[in-house]
């Protein structure tokens, strides 16, 4: 009987435990006052990260700065879909900015540059063009400019996932929109179209401007990524 009441003890303790932010257990939650506060918590997380990146960012003066701010907002959000939601996210957070940032400035910075030159080239082809030629530069220059995107969005979850040495995983990055193109587009248009509405709505891009497109292009490169691995492990 002692042994029966220690484990009915025990379950009551585990159910009435406060989730840390997670929705994955949020069936568990009685009422919709519960619910909320869960949800509150996601948000209040998101949010979070968000600031964080943007200090990462600047920290970093964007250049060597925006790459491991993205890989270090990647794995709390992830932690987050996982139901295991960090409880120090600001000491997490920066302890894998600076374990990633020299890989993940090499990884990203490339794809940095290409989405700079290309934004300069269609603005001076948008200035100063009018014809049939300057509609084809165009449309190749959006096309290469969205590429970097996707590669960029890709990024920070494949650092996330594997230990690859800098070089390697440049490669994989590079690679990988022309592997899985339907991804490839899924990340180039979350990106785009929320980097639109939040330059309309220039406080929601403060609050969750970076960390909400990150959440929702983790979720799409890892449903490809658990594909590649699930391939590569009956090979």
């Amino acid at each position: 009987m002692a042994v029966v009441a220690e484990r009915e003890r025990s379950e009551r303790e585990r159910r009435l435990t406060p989730l840390e932010g997670s929705p994955a257990d949020i069936d568990e939650v009685p009422g919709w006052t519960g619910r909320v506060m869960v949800w509150l918590r996601v948000i209040a997380h998101l949010v979070a990260v968000q600031l964080l990146m943007i200090a990462g960012t600047a920290l970093g003066l964007v250049v060597v700065g925006l790459g491991p701010a993205l890989v270090s907002g990647s794995r709390l959000l992830r932690r987050i879909v996982d139901g295991d939601p960090s409880d120090a996210v600001w000491g997490d957070f920066w302890r894998a900015y600076r374990a990633e940032r020299p890989r993940a400035t090499l990884v990203t910075v490339p794809f940095m540059g290409v989405i700079a030159v290309a934004w300069y080239e269609l603005l001076v082809l948008l200035a100063y063009g009018g014809d049939t030629m300057t509609a084809v530069l165009s449309g190749a220059v959006i096309a290469l400019g969205a590429y970097a995107v996707a590669c960029l969005g890709y990024a920070p979850h494949v650092l996330r996932r594997y230990a690859d040495a800098p070089g390697r995983a440049l490669r994989f990055v590079a690679v990988a929109p022309l592997l899985s193109p339907l991804t490839a587009i899924g990340c180039a248009v979350t990106v785009i179209a929320l980097t639109v509405v939040g330059l309309r709505f220039l406080p929601v891009m403060i609050l969750i401007g970076l960390s909400v497109p990150l959440l929702l292009t983790g979720l799409i490169v890892d449903r490809w990524l658990d594909k590649v691995d699930a391939r590569g492990s009956l090979a």
